[in-house]
């Protein structure tokens, strides 16, 4: 997967026109700050409760429901995209605006794959959880 975006970000950066969309300034720089400790909260967070997550779905052998994902199913996918838009948002160019969303479409592309194979090694288990848990973005409960 990880190949699919650098390669796919290479060819984008080097074909995409530079070009500044806006000017991000202090601003840009706490959102990239705290899109990275986001991302390593979640990459925490994720890590503590399943040792296996980052691994391939073979490896995998217990449906993990709790921690980070009792909140999305996909928290370190999740956590990606925000740290792409995050380093848009600190140097919003046209190339890194264009690398962030294919890394983005790959993302969301793979969490698909992986849910059918979820799906296929934990059946009922992973239908129940996809029911109660959203993909990407938490819902918030009144």
């Amino acid at each position: 997967m990880w190949a699919i975006i650098i390669i796919g970000g290479i060819i984008l950066w080097e074909s995409v026109a530079r070009g500044t969309l806006f000017y991000s300034g202090m601003a840009g720089i706490i959102i990239l700050l705290l899109g990275i400790f986001n991302w390593l909260y979640v990459m925490y967070k994720a890590g503590g409760v399943h040792k296996k997550a980052p691994k391939s779905v073979n490896n995998i052998d217990k449906l993990i429901t709790e921690g980070a994902y009792g909140v999305i199913r996909h928290p370190i996918y999740a956590a990606d995209i925000v740290l792409f838009l995050c380093i848009f948002l600190f140097y919003p160019d046209y190339r890194i605006l264009a690398v962030a969303v294919w890394a983005a479409i790959v993302l969301v592309f793979w969490a698909g794959l992986e849910e059918r194979m979820l799906e296929e090694k934990f059946l009922d288990d992973y239908r129940a959880y996809k029911q109660r848990v959203p993909k990407f973005i938490p819902r918030f409960k009144k």
